[in-house]
């Protein structure tokens, strides 16, 4: 019953916004009736919805702009039925940081035993080997940063959310619960099609190391 509840309370993302003028809120409502407008022309509600992300010239990840998204849409053309439709649509990026402790095996150097875990975290989190909806398995995680050369054990591994309104504008804008998303040792994305990200691996991993 706890997982249900838990699975439930991730069905969507939050996102921090400040309350708008009257000016804005009667803007936002004309905004609002044009895209729909437009949305109704574009979208096929019966069509299979493709969640698509890029990079940016950072090599961050970063929503497709239009000219890329008519490009694959031709290029799909050719494969598609006369009866198939495709939406392609943006998925959602989830910023997270990663913090950890270690106990360092003796005759080993912290320092050095350290760096190279947090560049065996760094390379879990490498955004070319995740695919969006992929959850995060923390014993996974724990497993990797074990194998590195040194370490006695792995302790007190935790995943936290990083968003813009809090951490600076270099950061999505999307808060997510991770406590609620984690159920028996997995975090779960969204149920909006998403993917987690670890935008700055230099600074957004805190490691601890004692011998």
């Amino acid at each position: 019953m706890g997982d249900c509840c838990a699975l439930c309370a991730r069905s969507r993302l939050a996102v921090h916004i400040s309350l708008p003028t009257t000016a804005e809120l009667k803007q936002n409502v004309r905004d609002f009736v044009q895209k729909t407008t437009q949305s109704a022309e574009l979208v096929n509600p019966f069509a299979i919805n493709l969640y698509t992300l890029g990079y940016d010239s950072n090599g961050n990840l970063d929503e497709l702009n239009t000219i890329v998204k008519e490009n694959l849409a031709s290029y799909l053309e050719q494969f598609r039925m006369l009866t198939d439709d495709v939406n392609i649509l943006d998925a959602f990026i989830i910023n997270i940081g990663v913090q950890f402790d270690i106990s360092v095996l003796r005759n080993y150097n912290v320092n050095d035993v350290l760096a190279r875990s947090i560049g065996a975290v760094q390379d879990f989190f490498n955004t070319s080997k995740w695919n969006i909806n992929q959850p995060i398995i923390l014993a996974d995680l724990s497993y990797n940063i074990g194998l590195v050369d040194g370490v006695q054990t792995v302790k007190n591994v935790r995943i936290f959310n990083k968003y813009q309104y809090r951490d600076g504008t270099g950061y999505q804008p999307y808060r997510y619960d991770i406590n609620e998303a984690t159920i028996n040792g997995v975090i779960y994305p969204s149920l909006d099609p998403s993917i987690f990200e670890l935008k700055y691996p230099t600074t957004d991993i805190i490691g601890n190391a004692t011998q």
